[in-house]
């Protein structure tokens, strides 16, 4: 497979080191989780839900979430990075860990529970990058299926806990900057950098010439603007005039905030082969009448609801000249939007992996 294909069937991508469920209800095997067509909508969920059952149910379905995703304490006030201070808009504090572990559930529900699709072969895998690792989660999870490799989290925050697994090790670096690694890596991993990076084409050469010839990279990204397949998301919507003015924000400041639709055609310029594309819908809230897709829905709505504040004062303030006052009114209008049942809004997340050639032919 020499050319890049974007898959629209949703087959069975597990590598070896990892557990292949068989297909089912709750799966995107069974229910193909890729852009293609839209989703049913739960009737039932749309005329008997109200915004404030919605809330009582978010507080249900978060005490039925991992612990471990929510037993961090939380500051008031937004604490952000110091180490070049600046590039990154979110928060680094408490709050902003839960979203993040929040979010690795999220796409692990969407992606079959899978860390990566890539099939990365676990005899020939001795070190791992992941390149934002933020609480480190991820990494800690791969170490545990790559027990003799050896996983490197590199991040702007030193957030990621203090007692590790012996073969994981996480550092304080811009990626963006130039790296100083002496040894290539045999898989790359590279997630949530939406409005993170400010050269992709420059970031993704640099992973090629950082990866062992036979290695593989998967990117995780997404496409931030919200759609509906219904026409129940339109332009009169405060959502729209929050999306619209996020990402145009970051634009106007050299960054992207929907890398995931180029992570394709960067990979290939940079001379990566073997590429795979695909694309799932991520529903905002439980309006999806198949369970599987509604389980995604709440998750994902649960982490918006949180994150927005994090998501939008810096950029609005900083950037677009908006007051906090102003800033919490809009916020207060789309919370309100998202939750409302008549509301069937999602946007795409992105995965794409490559492989780096066998041959040397790039030295």
């Amino acid at each position: 497979m020499s050319e890049a294909q974007k898959d629209t069937t949703g087959p069975n991508l597990a590598p070896k080191s990892q557990t292949a469920s068989p297909a089912s209800g709750n799966s995107p095997e069974a229910v193909g989780n890729l852009a293609t067509g839209a989703l049913d909508v739960d009737e039932a969920e749309h005329q008997s839900d109200t915004a404030s059952t919605i809330d009582s149910r978010i507080s249900t379905y978060s005490a039925s979430l991992s612990e471990s995703v929510l037993d961090y304490p939380t500051e008031n006030g937004r604490r952000y990075h110091a180490f070049r201070a600046g590039s990154y808009f979110a928060p680094n504090d408490e709050s902003e860990m839960d979203r993040l572990d929040f979010n690795h559930m999220l796409v692990l529900k969407t992606l079959g529970k899978k860390l990566f699709l890539a099939p990365v072969p676990k005899e020939k895998t001795h070190r791992i990058l992941d390149i934002g690792t933020g609480t480190g989660i991820w990494a800690i999870e791969a170490s545990d299926l790559f027990p003799n490799a050896e996983v490197i989290g590199n991040d702007l925050s030193a957030i990621q806990p203090k007692w590790v697994p012996p073969n994981v090790k996480f550092e304080v670096d811009d990626v963006e900057s130039e790296w100083v690694h002496n040894e290539k890596f045999d898989f790359t991993f590279c997630r949530y950098m939406a409005a993170s990076i400010s050269d992709w084409p420059k970031l993704m050469s640099r992973i090629y010439e950082n990866t062992n010839p036979g290695g593989w990279v998967e990117f995780q990204d997404y496409d931030l603007l919200y759609r509906s397949d219904d026409g129940s998301l339109t332009d009169d919507h405060h959502t729209s005039k929050w999306t619209k003015d996020f990402l145009d924000g970051f634009k106007s400041i050299g960054r992207e905030p929907c890398p995931g639709p180029k992570l394709e055609g960067w990979a290939k310029e940079a001379g990566f082969t073997n590429i795979k594309h695909q694309v799932f819908k991520l529903p905002i809230g439980p309006w999806p009448k198949d369970p599987y897709y509604k389980d995604v829905g709440m998750t994902n709505m649960i982490m918006l609801l949180d994150g927005l504040e994090g998501f939008t004062l810096r950029m609005f303030c900083s950037v677009l000249g908006w007051t906090k006052e102003e800033v919490q009114v809009l916020l207060m209008l789309v919370r309100k939007e998202l939750k409302a049942p008549a509301f069937h809004a999602y946007y795409n997340l992105h995965v794409v992996y490559a492989q780096k050639p066998e041959t040397k032919d790039d030295e």
